[in-house]
């Protein structure tokens, strides 16, 4: 029989410095976060230290009580809702803490602890003229430990990377209540090495499933474990911390991390560019990528016209227009804008309106405007109309970024839904953003046949079902559709091989249930 919240309240006062609610309310909050689902769960515990981390996980494992890591509650995926234990950290608590810096050669790290705030951390190397390029646009309100189990990168990733390029170290305590430091092997459990080394081995020996991550490797990719790691380490303490990126706290809660940071790039420019046909928008897409830019970011002309509807205050092109934001930074920012404009000249491509580029923060912020009145438009839309984040985090590869907008334009033309489409479109990451009638009496079978219909033409253009945002409840149906039963077999050792008894975010990584269970909207099926 699972604890009651009092007991659980009782037990773990006993056991720990930090804050422990059961209370209606606090109970209430943590049962949601930014994705569509309500998981109550039965108690918060905000763990003053690692000390409290080890006997909230012991505890746990004693009872039989799921535990679940959250950081700000950002995510779009549900990874952050549990029906046990939460173990939690926020800006103003404990282990918020830059504990480090130094210089390893000539590389600068940060170590840092979960719960500090990325801007802070930006904050932080800025005053050293550094910064962490893995710039998940929620730095506002997410937490380092999240970035790391979401394997977060962000609209800047098309240059830099996701946050498992600077990982150097992680500290983390396993479901048996061990500390663990990557950096020190002989701290890592014989279990979990041997389990490891043993699946390291029969990977790398599989022709077809090396085949298969190495031409993914470098794709912007965040669904199911990090196999990518035996491609590119090759010691245990580095396979280690890598497989914990973008596992969604099912392998262990992350309570310290190693950052590499880099010198802060000076000096931006932005493009704004028009395109008359999704096409020539789609191959100018990979002409520019081509050439090194820092971010390309895509709005097509119906999410164009969603934003107009509200905002008339912004302008852009009369009749059918895609629009392209093109950033670069540093010294040869003035040589790719040149390159840009050679290439727009000797496409031929029709655009919409002048070809437009500026410098400073102020002008760049008036090119990106339409961009970042996107969001606030879409959950503000009509208050009968849910901007739900159902398909809201895809990827492509960037060659078949026109076909496969033309393919979900006409899913939600055939369920009539008006939908936005934006995204990364360097990395081929675009967010689908339809809008639900929550009246509907078929919400949910609807919600179901999207969501089938949008990730079969991901996986159709040998896409993935989350390219940043990571893995939770939203993606655990399809995540061996896009995988296959040969690496889901890795995958499930991965978990073996840490956690085989599944109580770190059971629902997370593999899961039975329907895409709609937990669901916060309750409608008849129609």
């Amino acid at each position: 029989m699972v604890a009651t919240s009092e007991q659980i309240r009782r037990a773990l006062r006993e056991r720990v410095r930090g804050e422990v609610l059961t209370d209606d309310q606090a109970l209430s909050r943590y049962a949601t976060d930014q994705s569509m689902y309500l998981v109550r769960p039965l108690a918060v515990a905000f763990p003053a230290n690692v000390g409290d981390v080890v006997a909230i996980v012991r505890y746990a494992r004693e009872e039989g009580i799921p535990l679940t890591a959250r950081g700000g509650g950002s995510g779009t995926a549900g990874a952050a809702l549990g029906r046990g234990i939460l173990v939690a950290w926020r800006r103003d608590g404990p282990m918020n803490r830059v504990l480090g810096y130094e210089e390893a050669g000539a590389e600068p790290r940060v170590t840092v602890e979960p719960g500090l705030l990325h801007n802070d951390l930006q904050a932080f190397l800025r005053e050293r003229g550094l910064y962490l390029p893995a710039d998940p646009s929620s730095g506002a309100i997410c937490l380092l430990g999240g970035n790391i189990a979401t394997k977060a990168s962000g609209p800047h990733a098309l240059k830099h990377g996701s946050i498992d390029r600077y990982l150097r170290r992680l500290q983390f305590v396993t479901a048996e209540g061990e500390v663990v430091d990557t950096a020190d092997e002989a701290t890592i459990p014989t279990r979990i090495g041997r389990g490891i080394a043993a699946l390291a081995a029969d990977l790398l020996a599989d022709e077809a499933t090396v085949r298969r991550l190495a031409a993914r490797q470098d794709r912007k990719l965040a669904s199911g474990y990090n196999l990518f790691t035996f491609l590119r380490q090759r010691t245990l303490g580095e396979w280690t911390a890598q497989l914990l990126v973008g596992s969604v706290g099912t392998l262990g809660i992350v309570t310290q991390a190693t950052l590499r940071a880099q010198p802060y790039i000076e000096g931006k420019a932005t493009t704004l560019l028009y395109f008359r046909s999704l096409d020539e928008a789609g191959e100018a897409v990979q002409h520019i990528k081509a050439l090194g830019v820092a971010a390309i970011e895509i709005m097509n002309h119906r999410t164009i016209a969603i934003v107009q509807e509200r905002r008339k205050d912004l302008e852009a092109p009369e009749g059918e227009s895609h629009m392209l934001l093109v950033e670069y930074e540093g010294p040869e920012r003035a040589e790719q804008v040149a390159a840009v404009e050679r290439l727009v000249a000797s496409q031929g491509y029709a655009l919409a309106a002048p070809m437009e580029t500026v410098e400073g923060e102020a002008e760049q912020e008036r090119l990106w405007k339409m961009r970042k009145a996107l969001l606030p438009t879409v959950r503000n839309y009509r208050a009968d109309r849910l901007a739900l984040s159902v398909v809201n985090d895809v990827g492509v590869p960037e060659e078949h970024l026109a076909a496969f907008i033309r393919d979900v334009e006409a899913i939600f033309a055939r369920h009539d839904l008006v939908a936005a489409v934006y995204g990364h479109a360097g990395s081929g990451n675009l967010h689908l953003r339809p809008l639900f009638d929550a009246a509907d009496p078929g919400l949910l079978s609807l919600l179901r046949e999207v969501a089938d219909e949008v990730y079969a033409a991901v996986l159709c253009h040998d896409g993935t079902i989350t390219a940043e945002h990571g893995m939770g409840r939203l993606r655990t149906p399809y995540l061996a559709r896009e995988w296959g039963e040969s690496i889901m077999g890795y995958m499930r050792r991965v978990k073996a091989a840490f956690e085989p008894a599944d109580l770190l975010n059971p629902e997370a990584m593999f899961s039975e249930r329907a895409l709609t269970g937990d669901m916060r909207i309750v409608a008849a099926e129609g």
